[in-house]
Order: C-alpha cells, then structure tokens, then sequence
C-alpha cells in the first residue's frame, strides 16, 4: 500500500486494501478492522473510515472516508490513520506501522 495519500476536501476518498504476510493473503474473515483518521498519531479523532471487507479470503477490503467527514478539514492539513485488527482470541494488531500520511488538499471544481 501507498504510504502517502491526497484527500480532496469535501469529496469522497475510496481505496482498496490487501493484507499479506511473506507475500501470502492474509484471511479476514473473522477479525474486526477498524480505521480513525486523526490530526496526528495518539492525536485527535476527526473521524472514522468505512471499513468493508469486499474479498476476505484473499486479504481485501475497501475503505471509505465521506465527504461529510472531508469536508471538515482544512487544505494543506496532515492527517493520519492505520488499522487496528482485532482476532478471534480478542488479541489485537495495528498495520501498518508507521501510519498511513494524507495530505489534504481544496477542489478546483465546485
């Protein structure tokens, strides 16, 4: 996965995400995973991505951060956000490390 990415405020932002391990898909059928953008890491929550695993056998699962949630924020802002895994055995994971950097930028077309 990209490490960097651009949010246009007030537009949607959708991406696909694959989980490996040594190459090898990773199986989420049976653990949570959540996403939260905030203003720095251990920083403040602006708001939470969708998370919808769209092919779990394989390691694949969509994001969604709404426009109701872009439109808050401000051009040139740094966001940040990973995903917290939580297992079967209730034991949990944060991918990747370090966080994923957005980069928040206005539209030119209204």
């Amino acid at each position: 996965m990209r490490r960097k990415i651009t949010i246009v405020k007030g537009n949607d932002k959708d991406f696909t995400v694959k989980v490996t391990k040594n190459g090898n898909p990773i199986n989420l059928t049976d653990i949570e995973i959540y996403c939260e953008v905030k203003d720095k890491p251990n920083g403040q929550l602006l708001f939470t991505g969708i998370v919808t695993k769209t092919d779990p056998e394989h390691g694949i699962f969509t994001v969604r951060f709404p426009r109701t949630a872009t439109q808050h924020l401000t051009p040139n802002q740094l966001v940040y956000f990973d995903f917290r895994f939580v297992f079967t055995d209730g034991s949990e994971k944060n991918f990747p490390t370090p966080p994923i950097v957005c980069n928040v930028v206005d539209r030119v077309t209204d």
